[in-house]
C-alpha cells in the first residue's frame, strides 16, 4: 500500500528539504527593505539572502547615501512610514537617537524634516544585526550578468562572485537622470563642464562666482541649489524646465488627509482633474489646505490607477503628470525658504523652455532656449548641473544586466516608459504576457502596475505584499511528495 506525504519546510527538521535562496538586485530602501521582511517573516522557506548593493552599507541607496548635511527629506518624519508594521518606527528613532539635538533646524512648524543622511543612518542601524551575524548576506558587487540555467537563476557580479538562487528581486531604484538630446555631440571640454545634480562631486570644481544653468525645477533642482547656497555661491543659479511649474511648500497645522476618490466613475483624466478641484473647493471651506486634499489623493492613487484604461493612463500622464507633482512632491519647508530668499534678491530665476543646444565660447557655455511659442534665446553660463528625473525609459539600457533577459523576452519595459511590467504581487510579466514565479520586481521600477510608487510608505506596503507573494510562492514550490510502502 502506497503512502503519500506532503511535507512543507516550515519546521526545519532533516527530513525536510532546505528553504530556498533569494537574490536581490540592489540594497537601497527598497532592496533592504524587501531583505529585511524576507528574513523575519520567511522561517522555514527562506535559507539564504543575498544583496548585491556596491556601497558600503544597506538602506541608503542613491538618495539617502549622502554626506552633505543641508539636503533633506521631502516629507515630514512622522510621514515616513518606513518600516512595515511599525509606521512610528522613523519618528521613535529620530527622537531617541539625539538626532534631534544635532540637527534642531529639523523641527519646523510644518513638522520635523530629518537630513537625508540620517535616515540613512536609520536604515543602516535596521539591516547592520541581520548583516553582521550572517543572516542577510551583502555582497558589494554590481550585478554584471543574469541567466537562468534550469529553474535556477546564476547572478554574477563585477567582482566575480556567482551566486544560484532560486528566486530573484530586482530592486535597483531608480534610473540615472535622462539628458537632453541637446547635449549628445558636445565637445569633452565642454561636456566635462555638464554634470548630473546628484553625482557626488557634481559641486566640486564649480567657481563661487559661476553662473550655473540647473536644467530641471523638481526637487533634486532644489537640492542642488540648497547644496550650492551651503557652499557660499554667489553667482546666479537658473532653473530651466518646460513648465516652469516648482515645487510646493508643505502645510503647517497637522491636519490630516481629506477626500475620497474611491469612486467607480473616476475612469478618465478629465474627470479626476474635476474631482481634485471640488474637493479642494470643498476642503477650503472648512479652512482645510489643498495638501491634505493632495495626501488622500496620494493615499488612493494606486486604486484610482487601477481602474484607469490604457488611453487614459497615457493623457493623465502627458497632461496632468507635471501638475500632480508639483504638488504631491513638496518641497520641505527649509528649502522653501531658501528658494523665497533667492528669488527675492535676484540670486535665483526661473526659466520657462526647452534646452536645443549648447556651444562653448571661451569661458562660458551658451545654451540656445527654446520657448513654447518657438522664440529662441541664448543663456550664458560656465556650469550646466541635469537634475531631468530618472529616465525610466528602456529600463534595459540603465541596467545591463537585465539586457539578456529583454532580448528574449523574459522581461519587458512598459509601453508608458513608467519601468518593468509586472502584476501586482510584483512578478515580472514576459512579453507572451505570462507571470513569471521566480522573478519579481520591486519598488519604483514596478510602477506600471501601481503609478504611484515614489514615496517610502508606498515602497514599503509593496514591498510587504511582494514578499507575502514570494514566501506563498515558496511555500508551494518547497512542497515535497514522498512515496512509500506503509509500515
Amino acid at each position: 500500500m502506497l503512502k503519500i506525504r506532503i511535507s512543507s519546510p516550515r519546521a526545519r527538521t532533516a527530513d525536510h528539504m532546505p528553504g530556498s535562496r533569494v537574490v536581490i538586485v540592489g540594497g537601497g530602501y527598497t532592496g533592504a527593505t524587501v531583505a529585511k521582511l524576507l528574513v523575519e517573516r520567511g522561517f522555514g522557506h527562506v535559507e539564504d539572502v543575498t544583496v548585491f548593493e556596491p556601497r558600503t552599507q544597506l538602506g541608503s541607496g542613491l538618495a539617502y547615501d549622502t554626506s552633505d548635511p543641508d539636503v533633506r527629506l521631502n516629507v515630514a518624519a512622522h510621514r515616513m512610514r518606513a518600516v512595515p508594521g511599525t509606521p512610528s518606527a522613523f519618528l521613535d528613532w529620530m527622537q531617541s537617537s539625539g538626532t534631534l539635538t544635532v540637527d534642531p533646524a529639523a523641527v519646523t512648524s510644518e513638522g520635523i524634516f530629518a537630513r537625508r543622511r540620517d535616515f540613512g543612518r536609520f536604515m543602516h542601524q535596521q539591516l547592520a544585526p541581520l548583516v553582521e551575524d550572517g543572516t542577510i548576506r551583502h555582497l558589494h558587487e554590481t550585478v554584471s550578468t543574469v541567466y537562468r540555467v534550469n529553474d535556477q537563476w546564476h547572478v554574477t557580479g563585477a567582482g566575480g562572485t556567482t551566486i544560484v538562487a532560486d528566486m530573484l528581486i530586482v530592486a535597483t531604484g531608480h534610473p540615472p537622470a535622462s539628458r537632453p538630446r541637446a547635449l549628445e555631440k558636445l565637445s569633452k571640454p565642454t561636456a566635462m563642464r555638464v554634470t548630473d545634480a546628484m553625482a557626488p562631486d557634481a559641486l566640486q570644481d564649480i567657481c563661487r562666482a559661476t553662473d550655473i544653468l540647473i536644467v530641471g525645477s523638481g526637487l533634486t533642482a532644489l537640492d542642488a541649489l540648497v547644496r550650492l547656497n551651503a557652499q557660499g555661491h554667489q553667482g546666479k543659479i537658473s532653473l530651466l524646465s518646460r513648465s516652469g511649474l516648482l515645487p510646493r511648500p508643505h502645510a503647517g497645522g497637522g491636519f490630516s488627509p481629506y477626500g475620497n476618490f474611491h469612486d467607480e466613475t473616476l475612469t478618465s483624466a478629465r474627470r479626476i482633474l474635476v474631482k481634485v478641484r471640488a474637493t479642494i473647493s470643498e476642503a477650503e471651506t472648512h479652512g482645510i489646505p489643498w495638501q491634505s486634499v493632495f495626501d488622500a489623493l496620494r493615499q488612493q492613487a494606486q486604486s484610482i490607477w487601477q481602474r484607469l484604461p490604457d488611453a487614459e493612463r497615457l493623457k493623465l500622464l502627458r497632461r496632468l503628470r507635471r501638475w500632480y507633482d508639483v504638488h504631491r512632491y513638496r518641497m520641505p519647508p527649509q528649502v522653501s525658504a531658501a528658494l523665497t530668499e533667492g528669488m527675492a534678491s535676484g540670486h535665483v530665476e526661473n526659466l520657462i523652455g526647452d534646452l536645443t543646444s549648447v556651444r562653448q565660447d571661451g569661458r562660458d557655455l551658451v545654451a540656445r532656449i527654446t520657448t513654447k511659442s518657438n522664440r529662441d534665446f541664448e543663456h550664458r553660463c560656465g556650469h550646466i548641473l541635469l537634475a531631468t528625473g530618472p529616465d525610466f525609459r528602456n529600463y534595459g539600457v540603465h541596467q545591463k544586466f537585465l539586457l539578456s533577459l529583454f532580448r528574449e523576452g523574459t522581461v519587458q519595459s512598459d509601453a508608458l516608459g513608467l519601468g518593468l511590467v509586472c502584476d501586482r504581487g510584483g512578478r515580472v510579466i514576459s512579453l507572451d504576457g505570462s507571470p513569471n514565479t521566480s522573478l519579481f520586481v520591486a519598488g519604483p521600477p514596478a510602477r506600471p502596475a501601481f503609478g504611484e510608487l515614489i514615496g517610502v510608505p508606498e515602497i514599503a506596503a509593496q514591498a510587504a505584499n511582494l514578499v507575502e507573494v514570494v514566501l506563498r510562492t515558496l511555500a508551494r514550490r518547497n512542497r515535497t511528495i514522498f512515496i512509500g510502502r506503509q509500515d
